[in-house]
C-alpha cells in the first residue's frame, strides 16, 4: 500500500440555499500515484466532490458541510481550503473559459505571477510544463485559437508549471473530438507515469477501464464502489443500478460467454486474447 494523499472521512456538502444534499457521508482514500477514474450518471456529484478536494466549495462558494479532507495530513478546515492548492490543482472541463492571456507563454506564468515567483523561476518551469504537455511550439500562440486538445494541454501545462502533486482533471475530455481526447489520455498517462497521482473524472468507460488503477462509482452524492478497476467493472448489476455502462467490450464477452480465467476482460487487449484473435493493436508491437 502507498502513502494516503487524500483522505476523506464522512464527508457530506449541501449547496447553499437548496437543502439538498449532493454528497452524502463519502469516505475514502486515495494514494500516492494513484489513477483514479470517477465515473457516475448526471448529477451523481462527481465535479461537487472534484472541487471540495481543492476547498473550493465550501470555503470559497460557501454552502453547509460535515466531515473532514485530509490532504497531505493537513485538514482543510486548519487553512480554509488554501493548503490545497499546494498540492492539487485541477483542470475543468473549458479550458478556454480558463484564459485570460494574450499568449500561451504568457497564460502559464500567469499563476505563477499571483504567486510571486521570481522571473528566472518562472521562465524554467514554462519551459518545462510547455515540454511535458507538448505545447512548447505553442507559447507564441494565443490560447484561444488552438484546437481542443491543445488547449486542454495548455490548461494542464498551467497547472503542472506550479508543480502539484495531485492532478484532477474534471470532464477534461468531454467537449473533445478523439483526437482531441487522444492527446490529453496520452499526456495524463505519461504524468500518472512520471509520479503524477491522477483523479479523472469522465464518461469515456472504455479509456478509464485502459487507463486507471482505481474507480469509484458515484450514485446520488454516494460512493457506491471503490476499488480496483478491475474488480468493479465485473459488477454489471451494480453499474446498471448506478446507470453507469460497463466498456463495450467487456458487455460482449459476457453476453458471449467469453472470460479470461473467470473474469470479464475490460479492454480490447484482454478481449481479444478471450476470443482467441490478435487485434491490430498488438498485431504491431
Amino acid at each position: 500500500m502507498g502513502k494516503p494523499i487524500i483522505q476523506v472521512d464522512n464527508f457530506s456538502y449541501i449547496y447553499p440555499d437548496t437543502g439538498i444534499r449532493v454528497l452524502d457521508g463519502l469516505s475514502f482514500t486515495i494514494e500516492e500515484n494513484d489513477f483514479v477514474g470517477i465515473v457516475g450518471c448526471n448529477k451523481a456529484g462527481k465535479s461537487t466532490l472534484c472541487t471540495s478536494l481543492v476547498g473550493i466549495l465550501p470555503y470559497t462558494l460557501g454552502g453547509e458541510w460535515e466531515g473532514d479532507i485530509i490532504v497531505d495530513n493537513e485538514n482543510l478546515e486548519d487553512s480554509k481550503g488554501a493548503f490545497a492548492s499546494s498540492v492539487i490543482g485541477i483542470v475543468f472541463q473549458d479550458a478556454e473559459s480558463q484564459f485570460t492571456q494574450e499568449t500561451v507563454e504568457d497564460e502559464i506564468a500567469f499563476a505563477m505571477c499571483n504567486f510571486g515567483y521570481e522571473s528566472s523561476v518562472m521562465e524554467q518551469r514554462i519551459r518545462e510544463a510547455a515540454s511535458s504537455c507538448g505545447v512548447f511550439e505553442l507559447l507564441d500562440r494565443s490560447p484561444f485559437r488552438l484546437s481542443g486538445g491543445q488547449q486542454q494541454r495548455v490548461a494542464i501545462a498551467c497547472m503542472l508549471a506550479l508543480r502539484p502533486r495531485v492532478i484532477i482533471l474534471d470532464e477534461s475530455t468531454s467537449q473533445l473530438d478523439p483526437l482531441g481526447r487522444d492527446e490529453v489520455f496520452n499526456l495524463v498517462k505519461k504524468l500518472h507515469k512520471n509520479g503524477s497521482t491522477i483523479i479523472m473524472v469522465d464518461h469515456n468507460i472504455e479509456k478509464i477501464a485502459e487507463y486507471a488503477d482505481k474507480v469509484m462509482v458515484m450514485y446520488q452524492g454516494k460512493i457506491v464502489e471503490y476499488g480496483d478497476t478491475r474488480s468493479v467493472f465485473q459488477k454489471k448489476d451494480v453499474m446498471d443500478a448506478c446507470r453507469v455502462r460497463i466498456p463495450q467490450v467487456s458487455a460482449a464477452c459476457l453476453e458471449l460467454g467469453k472470460t479470461i480465467n473467470g473474469l470479464m476482460p475490460i479492454n480490447l487487449r484482454e478481449a481479444c486474447t478471450a476470443f482467441g484473435i490478435v487485434s491490430a493493436e498488438t498485431s504491431h508491437e
